[in-house]
C-alpha cells in the first residue's frame, strides 16, 4: 500500500466518517452499523478484546449507548487529523477521536486513537476493521482518556499519574506500623514517594493496592485528625475487590486483621467478607462471582433480610 491515495477515494472515505459521526451524534444505531462489513472485526477500547461480525458489534454499540445515555445532553463525537491511504479496493485510515457529551458550551469528552481498515465492494466503502485505544499509566494500569493531542509524557496532570479522582486517606495511631500491616495483609506497595518524614516525624505515606491508592496520616489531635480507636469506631469502610477473596481474607487474618464477617456468597453476586485492621479501619473484601439482574438482586435481598430477621 502506497502513501499516495486517489483524491476520489479519500473523499469517499471521508464521507463514510462524516456519516458515521452524524449517526453517532444522533445515536442512530441502524446507520452506524450499516457502515461496517458483515465480517467486521472490531477492537474497541472497552468491555472485550474483540467483537467479531456486525451483529456482535451492534450489540456492543447498543450496550455502550445504554450505559452512557445522552438524556438532556448532546452526544459529542469528532475526528481530528484523519489520514487515508489506499490501494485498489483496500484502504487504511487513522485519526484521533474525541467522544463524550456536550451541554451548552461545556464539552465533557475523552480522546482516543482510532485506526481502521476499509474494503470497497461494488463501489461502496465499508469499515472491515476498527481499533480504538488509549495509552495507560503505570503502575495503576488505568487508561489515560484525559490526554489531549498536544500533551507530552512530561505534562503536569491535574490528577497525578496513579491517583484516582477519589482516594482514601487513613488516619492511624501508628502510621509506619499500619503501612507494614497493609503490605502484609493486602499486598500493598509503596509509591516512589513512600513515606514523608520531617525531623523524624511521620508526615505522609502513599500505598498502591491493586489499581488504587491510599494515603496514610499519623494521628494528630491538634490538627483534628483522630484514628478509629480514639473515636471508638469508624463510620467508613473501604471496599477491596480481589481475584480470590478467600485467599486474600486469610492473608489479612494471618497478618493481624480481626474477622468481622466471614467470607460468604452474597445476593448481589459477590463472595464477600469484612475484616478490621489493627488500626480499627474496616475493610470489606470481595470477588465478583456471578452477574445478577436487578430483579434477581431484589429477590435475593428480600430472602437475605428475612433470614437475618430469624
Amino acid at each position: 500500500m502506497t502513501s499516495r491515495t486517489d483524491t476520489t477515494v479519500k473523499a469517499a472515505i471521508e464521507q463514510v466518517y462524516d456519516t458515521w459521526i452524524a449517526a453517532v451524534r444522533k445515536q442512530d444505531l441502524d446507520t452506524i452499523i450499516s457502515l461496517y462489513t458483515d465480517d467486521v472485526l472490531a477492537f474497541d477500547a472497552i468491555m472485550a478484546l474483540q467483537f467479531k461480525g456486525k451483529e456482535a458489534y451492534r450489540k456492543h454499540w447498543q450496550t455502550c449507548m445504554e450505559f452512557c445515555p445522552a438524556k438532556e445532553k448532546e452526544p459529542f463525537f469528532e475526528i481530528h487529523e484523519l489520514v487515508v491511504q489506499s490501494e485498489g479496493d483496500l484502504a487504511f485510515a487513522h485519526a484521533l477521536m474525541r467522544c463524550g457529551f456536550k451541554e451548552g458550551d461545556k464539552i465533557d469528552a475523552s480522546w482516543m486513537r482510532m485506526s481502521s481498515g476499509l474494503r470497497r465492494h461494488n463501489g461502496e466503502w465499508k469499515i472491515a476493521h476498527e481499533h480504538f485505544s488509549a495509552p495507560f499509566e503505570m503502575p495503576s494500569g488505568k487508561a489515560m482518556f484525559y490526554l489531549s493531542p498536544d500533551d507530552s509524557e512530561h505534562a503536569v496532570r491535574p490528577v497525578p499519574p496513579g491517583m484516582s479522582t477519589i482516594s482514601a486517606h487513613l488516619v492511624c495511631a501508628d502510621a509506619p506500623a499500619a503501612i507494614e500491616f497493609y503490605k502484609k495483609a493486602f499486598n500493598a506497595m509503596e509509591t516512589p514517594l513512600g513515606q514523608l518524614e520531617m525531623d523524624g516525624v511521620f508526615m505522609h505515606g502513599e500505598l498502591a493496592i491493586g489499581d488504587s491508592m491510599i494515603m496514610i496520616a499519623q494521628e494528630n489531635a491538634d490538627c483534628g485528625m483522630r484514628a478509629p480507636h480514639s473515636l471508638n469506631g469508624t463510620p467508613v469502610s473501604l471496599h477491596l475487590y480481589v481475584p480470590d477473596v478467600d485467599r486474600a481474607f486469610q492473608r489479612a487474618i494471618e497478618a493481624g486483621a480481626k474477622e468481622i464477617m466471614p467470607v460468604t456468597d452474597m445476593f448481589w453476586g459477590d463472595r464477600y467478607g469484612v475484616v478490621e485492621d489493627p488500626e480499627g479501619h474496616r475493610w470489606s473484601m470481595a470477588t465478583h462471582v456471578r452477574d445478577m439482574s436487578p430483579e434477581e438482586i431484589q429477590q435475593g435481598a428480600r430472602e437475605f433480610f428475612v433470614q437475618m430477621a430469624k
